[in-house]
């Protein structure tokens, strides 16, 4: 039976998940999302890239101005880097030693672009794409007058941005589960990644780049995971994520996995659809290059610059992102397993569907190495995994195949697994409603100074998260009552009716 679902309820569906990410009543934030909001400002105002006007100025005797209503950001923050080709800076910083904070407190420089001098350009390290996604929703703002000085109203504004955002991702992934099970299933792992995965304390919460990634996967599974595909679907979905890759540069592996790539024994059908796929990817890339050019000079130019990637990192980052008390995926997140497992039938079984979750599972192992490279594999400030969270909707969507193919067909499966998602949803909606970034993350040393504490068992950052609930003032105990409030009124829409078979 094909489940026919109104418009009118998609709508509705959407509209309880959007407003969940604002039900928790606490602003989770980073600095990165200050600089992805302030690019809508300087494109609509300046009609250019930079970021000269929210940056600290400096008069001919030498002396910080301020302006009024300008931001007056630092120039040593880490965000942002001389505009043209940057010379790197002349310090390196270890990925396990402690190191001092900049001029201005903010996350200490590894080896990259020093940061402006005055009288030099400013521009931002961060790749345009998701400020650009967000521009419908963020040019209202601007045009209203709203000073970008003003920072609630910014990180807001990005909240708003990023929810609208991760709600579209969701409700695509929504519809492409229920090509493989049941309305019920689809609706369980729908709560599961909206609510158990960062999603919900990071990428819908503000404008960092993950949302923008989530939608790009998500819009391609829709277009392309199935066993018929349409050569113009594979172009579109390469246009999609060469677009994804204009907002986090990373999304290029997850092209890779996406693409239908001619694996050994596999009969070539189609063989123009690899093609087709690669040139949509290129196309969609070319907004980043033009953003290069215009900003760093040559489009082959990136912001962060030759970010510092160490063999010597591969195994502490390895053990972090995968084990860490305070980053392991499988320590926030361990239901996972399920979803690797169905990578891993993915090898086993026929068909389009499974060949292109072949490939997904070759990403997600292509992505954990290369963040585990990365010297500052932990992310920064955030709770849980953010890094890994990216190729979250594969995840969901491979889980809701592989119970197509008899995954968790037995009961002690199903109960490991919902004891695991239990875990993952107790985590991180207590996350959602007390996290802070300058809590735990700060104190008594901030991680980005020193990341050894990320592996102390003695005090993890889940423990200490779930331990501020003892302390639960007014706006949680508030926030707590609408959340539970939002999904009861999205079970009773979704449970009054029989559950259909998949579509």
């Amino acid at each position: 039976m094909t489940e026919r679902v109104s418009v009118a309820r998609w709508v509705v569906r959407g509209l309880l998940l959007f407003t969940l990410t604002f039900a928790d009543l606490n602003d989770i934030w980073s600095p990165d999302t200050v600089a992805n909001t302030l690019f809508a400002w300087t494109l609509i105002r300046e009609s250019d890239v930079d970021y000269d006007e929210f940056a600290t100025l400096y008069g001919p005797d030498g002396v910080p101005r301020h302006i009024a209503g300008q931001p007056g950001i630092p120039r040593d923050t880490y965000f942002f880097r001389p505009c043209g080709e940057a010379s790197l800076r002349a310090q390196e910083t270890f990925v396990l030693r402690p190191v001092p904070p900049t001029e201005s407190g903010a996350s200490p420089r590894g080896l990259g672009p020093r940061p402006p001098d005055p009288g030099e350009r400013v521009c931002s390290i961060f790749p345009p794409g998701i400020s650009l996604l967000a521009l419908p929703v963020l040019a209202p703002f601007v045009l209203a007058g709203v000073s970008p000085a003003d920072g609630g109203m910014l990180v807001r504004a990005g909240h708003l941005a990023a929810a609208l955002i991760e709600t579209i991702a969701v409700l695509l992934l929504w519809s492409v589960m229920r090509r493989f099970t049941s309305a019920r299933w689809a609706l369980a792992l729908v709560f599961l990644y909206w609510l158990g995965t960062s999603v919900r304390t990071i990428s819908a919460q503000a404008l960092w780049q993950h949302a923008g990634v989530h939608l790009a996967l998500a819009l391609a599974l829709w277009l392309v995971l199935q066993e018929r595909v349409s050569i113009r679907r594979e172009l579109i979905a390469g246009l999609v994520m060469g677009a994804g890759v204009s907002v986090r540069q990373t999304t290029a592996i997850i092209a890779l996995g996406v693409a239908r790539l001619p694996w050994p024994r596999v009969a070539v059908v189609r063989p123009l659809a690899p093609i087709l796929f690669a040139l949509g990817v290129a196309l969609g890339v070319v907004p980043l290059l033009v953003y290069n050019a215009l900003a760093f000079g040559s489009p082959f130019e990136q912001g962060y610059g030759d970010k510092p990637f160490y063999p010597q990192t591969l195994e502490p980052g390895l053990r972090g992102l995968l084990i860490s008390p305070s980053r392991g995926i499988l320590i926030y997140e361990p239901w996972i397993v399920a979803g690797l497992a169905a990578f891993g039938l993915a090898w086993r079984r026929p068909g389009l569907v499974a060949l292109r979750l072949r490939g997904l599972s070759v990403a997600w192992l292509l992505l954990l190495v290369t963040y585990a490279n990365y010297m500052e594999w932990w992310g920064g400030r955030v709770f849980g995994p953010r890094f890994l969270d990216d190729l979250m909707p594969a995840l969901v969507v491979a889980i809701a195949w592989g119970i197509s193919q008899g995954l968790l067909s037995r009961t002690w499966a199903r109960v490991m697994f919902w004891v695991a998602a239990g875990w993952s949803l107790l985590l991180f909606n207590v996350a959602a409603l007390v996290y802070d970034p300058n809590g735990w993350d700060t104190v008594p040393v901030n991680v980005n100074f020193d990341p050894s504490k990320l592996f102390l068992w003695s005090d993890p950052q889940w423990l200490n998260v779930l331990a501020s609930l003892g302390s639960a003032d007014a706006r949680v105990l508030a926030g707590a009552l609408l959340s539970a409030l939002l999904l009861g009124l999205l079970l009773r829409l979704e449970l009054r009716e029989r559950p259909l078979r998949p579509s």
